[in-house]
């Protein structure tokens, strides 16, 4: 990409419209798509970004060090292994990382870095490095949590597990030498598979690392969510494609309680999906409960119930490593590929994928 048209993206990305933009618009797609060509033009297009952004950073450096990632070699004193900042996949994706860590370094000690929203999900068997990372954020606020982490990160005694994470921008950000970090290139694996993200991790650690692992989770009970026969999640985050519209989520839920099952219902965390829910549940006759609160006790409620339905969210991916039967209505994928990587990881016969559109 010519140096000019990063100029005016990294000065467009000095407001929340511009880097909004430019992840909704350059970075994601490049993501998204699954493409190994697609993922070096990512390499290579954000490292000249981050310079520009931080300019301590250099993107040539950068590269160099990206490319130069493989198995790490250092026995570890502490493990640091890293959000992907979205529920979903830290469930999916990350907590095989978190397994292994577990399994191979008894005596170190494991860290979660992310949000206190993520981390309650595991901190039965973990411990915690807070941090915050605005999904929102301006681009150079996004960078600048991404250096205050690496400086603690980078020093002897310590191994980074990246399952291709945000906070490192998909392993870019010198977050210790190769030798002590070990990078899912989750973009590029194995990427003539239709595999979802969830078995692709555990098919890394197991060729990278010799470990079986599978995803988890590792909730405090909290009793405060009722079991039900049903869980249900109608959250999109933020993104309409992925809704089914007419009286297609009353159907659903009034369909179930019609027969007799007692359902619960997630109504988020404020906003459109709370409002939207809310409204269901005036609507609605039966044995329905609501939830409004932190996700991991709606995660304890999935957990104990005997089905969970939901569009493509942080539940699908709770219930499939939970063992629980689950009906996923995916829209508004971006391609198949997409579809394929993020569909949940369950049992045969325990999850079905519904595409509720056609691409």
């Amino acid at each position: 990409m010519p140096d000019a048209i990063l100029d005016t993206l990294a000065a467009e990305a000095e407001s929340e419209t511009g880097t909004r933009a430019l992840f909704r618009e350059l970075i994601e797609p490049l993501s998204d798509s699954f493409d190994p060509r697609l993922a070096e033009a990512y390499a290579d297009t954000f490292a000249r970004l981050l310079e520009r952004v931080a300019p301590e950073l250099k993107a040539e450096a950068l590269l160099r060090r990206y490319r130069a990632l493989g198995v790490p070699t250092e026995r570890p004193k502490r493990v640091v292994v890293l959000s992907r900042v979205t529920l979903g996949a830290d469930v999916a994706v990350v907590s095989p990382f978190l397994a292994a860590a577990l399994t191979l370094y008894p005596d170190a000690e494991i860290l979660f870095a992310g949000n206190a929203k993520n981390y309650a999900l595991f901190e039965e068997r973990i411990g915690h490095l807070p941090l915050h990372y605005g999904r929102t954020s301006l681009l150079r606020d996004r960078v600048a949590v991404g250096l205050e982490l690496a400086a603690k990160l980078d020093r002897p005694g310590t191994l980074v597990f990246d399952a291709d994470s945000r906070l490192s921008q998909l392993g870019l950000l010198p977050f210790g030498p190769p030798e002590r970090y070990l990078h899912f290139h989750s973009r590029s694996f194995r990427s003539d598979s239709d595999e979802p993200m969830a078995a692709l991790a555990c098919a890394f650690l197991r060729e990278t690392l010799h470990c079986e692992t599978k995803p988890f989770i590792a909730p405090p009970f909290t009793g405060l969510v009722p079991p039900t026969d049903v869980t249900i999640s109608l959250g999109i985050g933020e993104n309409p494609a992925k809704r089914v519209g007419g009286d297609f989520e009353f159907r659903l839920v009034q369909g179930l309680l019609d027969q007799g099952h007692s359902v619960m219902l997630d109504k988020g965390a404020g906003g459109e999906e709370t409002a939207r829910v809310e409204a269901l549940e005036a609507l609605c006759r039966g044995a329905l409960f609501t939830w409004q609160g932190a996700f991991a006790p709606f995660a304890e409620a999935i957990r104990a119930s005997r089905l969970y339905i939901g569009y493509d969210s942080a539940g699908q991916h709770v219930a499939a490593a939970c063992g629980v039967r689950q009906i996923t209505i995916f829209a508004g994928a971006p391609n198949r590929k997409f579809l394929r990587r993020w569909q949940p990881w369950a049992e045969p016969g325990r999850a079905a994928l519904v595409e509720a559109r056609s691409f």
